[in-house]
């Protein structure tokens, strides 16, 4: 009896083991390590989800500067690799907002779009700014591209220390069509990748510094470093 007690128990740890393998986040695996950008990717087991994620650090000088560029489409358009437009559709609020989004991607494979529910919000502890994107449907599908049939992701702007921040974009999506396999793995690994570099080129850019969107704070950190250099500017040149 004693035995059998004994195997019933291995049976179970043995199904629960693969039941909670089955049920695990699909791992992520680092693809491309350059430059300061790290691009990951998950593999889903029997369908045609794609997943990448790109991080990256950068010098930041005005925390503000990110709603700035962020609210510019044709800014955000010029840094997002393979994106040829993003236009505005209607904004409800400085939190929500549909866009419509077009891309350029490699012969032989068809150009796709996208229409999105964009939103905002900032987690009130770390100071995080996070664009969640989802599909919108409901407009009609224009000639000339195939139509995405999935997909969502975010931005995520983390502050790391005054005048540093860690980017991260995420995106699930499903390119719709026919799609080869070798070009959809470098589409995976050059948007994120690309996408960062120019981003980290363009966020301090004077158009983008000293305009206060006033639909976020600036971390506490950020302020005090501000009000010291400015102080020490101060007693440097002092008044005659």
């Amino acid at each position: 009896m004693k035995k059998i007690i004994i195997l019933i128990m291995m049976l179970a740890t043995a199904v629960l083991g693969r039941a909670g393998e089955a049920g695990a986040e699909p791992e992520w695996i680092l693809v491309t390590d350059r430059d300061g950008v790290k691009v990951y990717r998950q593999d889903e087991q029997d369908t045609r989800l794609k997943t990448f994620r790109g991080v990256a650090r950068m010098q930041m000088d005005d925390f503000k500067a990110i709603g700035v560029l962020m609210d510019d489409y044709d800014a955000v358009a010029d840094f997002m690799h393979m994106v040829s437009e993003i236009r505005d559709v209607k904004r409800y609020a400085h939190d929500k907002r549909d866009v419509y989004v077009t891309t350029q991607l490699p012969w032989p494979v068809s150009d796709r779009d996208a229409p999105l529910r964009v939103t905002f919000y900032q987690e009130p502890d770390s100071y995080d700014l996070v664009m969640p994107m989802n599909l919108n449907p409901g407009m009609p599908e224009q000639k000339g591209y195939v139509r995405m049939p999935q997909m969502e992701g975010y931005y995520r702007f983390s502050p790391v220390a005054p005048g540093e921040v860690e980017v991260t974009i995420e995106v699930v999506l499903d390119p719709g069509g026919a799609v080869p396999a070798w070009i959809a793995n470098i589409i995976l690994r050059d948007i994120p990748y690309f996408s960062l570099k120019r981003l980290r080129r363009v966020i301090n850019q004077p158009r983008f510094q000293g305009v206060d969107t006033g639909y976020y704070k600036v971390p506490e950190s950020w302020l005090k470093e501000t009000d010291a250099s400015l102080a020490n500017v101060s007693a440097e040149n002092p008044a005659p």
